[in-house]
């Protein structure tokens, strides 16, 4: 697999592309092959952002020669990842997604129809692979279950979007990089742009597939590790938050975060979901007692990396 070299455009004048890359190679050319046939088509700007050791680099580069590449050494956190790549891209608008994941027929068509509308934010539906195992599929839940294709249509304001799968346009990329690169997940991120009166808008159609495989305490300390982090930042963008109440939430955590993944997601497949249940459960207490830890250590301090991934190389 090569990456098509596009005819040399004005950067602003085309769309840009960026992948968040730290999980093995395999994964992310597989990422970028699934990309290639509609980024021919848009002339879409390909950025990756890449938190590996450094003997990977030169392989990167000349195997995606046509790639705009920006590297980090291992422990890179998504959040860090993703503005690295946001601030390396050119065009407008700006799909953001992670290499785990695999973009569906006319991903950037849908989001970008969207953007060309005015919508100043669109986020994607996801959709996990058909015939994946239970562990997979509660992974699945537990990470992207909000963000399911299926999800009933709603008319909140500021709906729920997942940046693994996203499109912004170009007035607002600068800021989102820099705030991504200090630490911010994407909900901090489209709160404070709402407040802004910014538009947001849920695409189902735009999908992303969950093509993954995980082993079950892999995940269980993924996901501990996400709950610490939200945990934490949430503190940082509000220091005056109560903890305590907060923190007394956190047992009954799971059964709210079930009921609203069971609203979301279940529509993709009942059997699956239903199978997958138990371990999902497993992963919504092992977010929930991170998130209690992570009120009780307090805001994140300077030079703290969030978003820790699993599957690097």
């Amino acid at each position: 697999m090569s990456v098509t070299r596009l005819p040399s455009v004005d950067p602003a004048a085309r769309p840009s592309v960026v992948i968040a890359s730290a999980g093995r190679l395999d994964l992310l050319w597989r990422a970028v092959e699934a990309l290639e046939p509609e980024r021919k088509r848009t002339g879409a700007q390909l950025v990756i952002a890449r938190s590996a050791p450094l003997a990977q680099e030169a392989l990167v580069r000349e195997r995606l020669g046509d790639a705009t590449i920006v590297w980090s050494p291992p422990g890179a956190g998504i959040p860090r990842l993703r503005g690295m790549g946001l601030a390396a891209a050119t065009g407008d608008p700006v799909a953001i997604t992670e290499d785990h994941l695999v973009a569906g027929d006319g991903w950037l068509e849908h989001l970008f129809k969207h953007a060309r509308d005015g919508v100043d934010i669109v986020g994607g539906g996801m959709q996990n692979r058909v015939g994946s195992n239970a562990v997979a599929w509660a992974a699945y839940l537990s990470d992207y279950g909000f963000y399911s294709y299926a999800r009933p249509a709603t008319s909140v304001l500021v709906p729920l979007l997942t940046m693994a799968n996203m499109a912004y346009r170009r007035r607002d990329v600068p800021r989102i990089a820099e705030w991504c690169s200090a630490g911010a997940w994407e909900n901090v991120v489209h709160d404070r742009l709402a407040a802004e009166g910014r538009t947001l808008t849920f695409a189902p159609e735009a999908r992303i597939i969950h093509d993954h495989s995980y082993r079950f305490a892999e995940f269980l300390k993924n996901r501990y590790e996400h709950g610490w982090d939200y945990a934490r930042a949430r503190l940082t963008e509000n220091p005056k938050a109560l903890r305590l109440p907060l923190i007394a939430m956190t047992p009954v955590l799971p059964l709210i975060l079930l009921f609203r993944i069971a609203k979301a997601a279940s529509g993709e497949d009942r059997g699956a979901f239903l199978r997958a249940l138990p371990l999902t459960v497993a992963f919504l207490y092992a977010w929930a007692a991170g998130e209690a830890f992570g009120y009780l250590r307090g805001p994140i301090q300077p030079g703290e990396e969030l978003g820790r991934v699993i599957d690097a190389s």
